[in-house]
């Protein structure tokens, strides 16, 4: 397991089995007080409360520094020293952790939307 700590002092990780990844501790504006945020190598990242920490660790891991990026598989997560956002390059789903509101990025990777039309447009 990959763990760090990012602005705020909120423990993250990323799984090095599963390629889970998540953050807990003090989110800022968090929907609906939550705190913490969880995903996988795929998909919609969730927001949930909790009453212990989703990770454990005798302190504080070490703190990921501004300007600066941890990437296991498809996840990469990465902070400016205010804004963290944590995503996974298969479809573009993740998370965003900031004072100005955290929030889930959807999915988003143009191959995989439906086009309405029934075939992908950039199968040649």
């Amino acid at each position: 397991m990959y763990g760090f700590a990012v602005p705020g002092d909120i423990a993250c990780v990323i799984s090095r089995d599963s390629g889970n990844y998540g953050c807990s501790g003090p989110i800022p504006a968090a929907p609906d007080g939550a705190n913490m945020v969880t995903g996988a190598q795929q998909g919609s990242p969730g927001f949930a409360k909790a009453d212990r920490p989703l990770y454990v660790f005798q302190t504080l891991p070490n703190r990921l520094l501004p300007g600066t990026r941890l990437s296991f598989r498809n996840v990469t997560c990465g902070t400016d020293g205010t804004v963290t956002q944590c995503t996974n390059s298969f479809d573009g789903g993740g998370f965003v952790i900031s004072p100005a509101g955290s929030f889930v990025l959807g999915p988003s990777n143009p191959l995989l939307l439906n086009t309405g039309e029934g075939s992908n447009p950039y199968v040649n």
